[in-house]
């Protein structure tokens, strides 16, 4: 009995964290990780690193967790198209699972993106920018998968505010190795009103994710809506942000999501600089 218990338990274990990966990612973009970033207006000339870091936990049984890690490289580039400011990012996001005490981690599918900004005028802006992820088979929350991804947001400034609308759309290619459909399309939006007060930023945010295609009978489509609090504070030349959000409603899931959210920002200067002196 403890040779077929020794022979059974582990594959029941890596058959949840199967299921609870499955069930857990929803969108290869981890839903809210933009929360807080005014991305419809261009950012002012130069590179830029970005790290988001999160906690993830849901409710219900089976006991599921994550931590999620996305350091992002952006350049908001010299040059202009139609008006707007060309600008791209990439980053290489990892994350570790866990399932009832036993972990899954590794890296995942790393993203690049180019685009344009426009400062419309009257403290409006808007951006668009395409891109996608590479496949990648790590374990943990990755996909084997080309991912297309049209991202395109909105912000408004005035008066201190800062009010953004970014909208994600991710199509989602066959797993390469098997030519099996297993991860849906997605489509994601974050919302965020937040409010300089000195040094200090405070704001509502929200976030939605949404299920756009099936993977064959039996699978139930994913979707949830979350929202929270956003607190961020100024160092000067670094900016530290964090943010909490919880999920109001949700379908398809094991339960309800609670993130805590960690970010920094740092400037790194104009690169033409670096070369130029």
């Amino acid at each position: 009995m403890r040779k077929l218990h020794s022979i059974l338990w582990p594959a029941v274990i890596a058959m949840m964290m199967l299921m609870a990966s499955s069930a857990f990612a929803g969108s290869v973009t981890e839903q809210g990780e933009t929360l807080g970033l005014a991305l419809g207006a261009p950012l002012p000339e130069g590179v830029y690193f970005a790290d988001t870091s999160s906690y993830i936990s849901r409710s219900n049984k089976p006991d599921i967790s994550a931590v999620v890690n996305i350091p992002t490289l952006v350049w908001s580039t010299p040059w202009k198209l139609f008006g707007g400011r060309i600008e791209g990012y990439t980053a290489v996001p990892e994350d570790m699972l866990t399932v009832e005490g036993h972990q899954s981690s590794g890296f995942y599918n790393i993203p690049l993106l180019i685009g344009e900004a426009w400062d419309v005028g009257d403290g409006l802006g808007v951006s668009n920018f395409v891109g996608g992820y590479s496949p990648m088979n790590t374990g943990g929350l990755a996909t084997d998968n080309w991912v297309f991804n049209d991202r395109a947001a909105v912000t408004y400034k005035v008066d201190g505010w800062s009010i953004t609308a970014h909208s994600i759309y991710g199509y989602v290619g066959k797993d390469i190795h098997t030519n099996q459909q297993d991860t849906p399309d997605y489509f994601n939006y974050d919302l965020s009103a937040t409010k300089s007060l000195g040094k200090w930023s405070l704001g509502p945010v929200a976030y939605g994710s949404h299920d756009l295609s099936g993977l064959g009978s039996g699978y139930k489509k994913q979707s949830q809506f979350a929202m929270g609090g956003f607190v961020g504070y100024n160092f000067g030349p670094i900016d530290w942000q964090c943010y909490v959000t919880h999920d109001v409603d949700q379908t398809g899931y094991t339960g309800e999501d609670t993130r805590v959210f960690m970010r920094v920002i740092v400037p790194l200067g104009n690169p033409l600089n670096w070369f130029l002196g």
